[in-house]
């Protein structure tokens, strides 16, 4: 299976995204997802860690910074220069050390902030729509 990330914004807020999959070179399938990653300050200036190309991204259990017990995603592999670029839960572009976060809806919180919804059912649907992969391609798009 192949899955493009085509990017749809990016500012100090957070660099959002459509995540969508397909079959077959010819048959493509609804967003997946929304998406919204890290913004870093520098050179592009809020450029997330991924940068365009195509990746391999494989299953295993991963644990973030903070958590007591590891969970299964699958890691973006081969980013130059970064590791450990996973697919993860996570409302707010600080939910992020360039890793994707998948949701339903990119909106804004009642203080005004950049954020994306419903962000575990999101994650949970897109694991049950790989079961039984152990890989995928990636490919992401400015």
């Amino acid at each position: 299976m192949k899955l493009v990330l085509k990017r749809s914004g990016q500012n100090e807020a957070g660099v959002t995204g459509i995540l969508s999959g397909f079959k077959d070179q010819s048959t493509p399938q609804e967003a997946i997802a929304v998406t919204l990653e890290h913004a870093y300050n520098g050179e592009p200036k809020y450029a997330p860690k991924l940068l365009p190309g195509t990746y391999t991204c494989i299953r295993g259990m991963h644990r973030l910074h903070g958590m007591t017990i590891d969970f299964e995603t699958f890691e973006v592999t081969g980013v130059l220069g970064h590791s450990g670029i996973l697919f993860h839960v996570g409302n707010y572009n600080e939910d992020s050390d360039g890793c994707i976060l998948l949701g339903h809806t990119i909106t804004h919180d009642a203080n005004g902030r950049l954020m994306i919804t419903d962000s575990k059912l999101t994650f949970q649907r897109f694991m049950a729509l790989l079961v039984g992969l152990q890989s995928f391609e990636l490919s992401v798009e400015q």
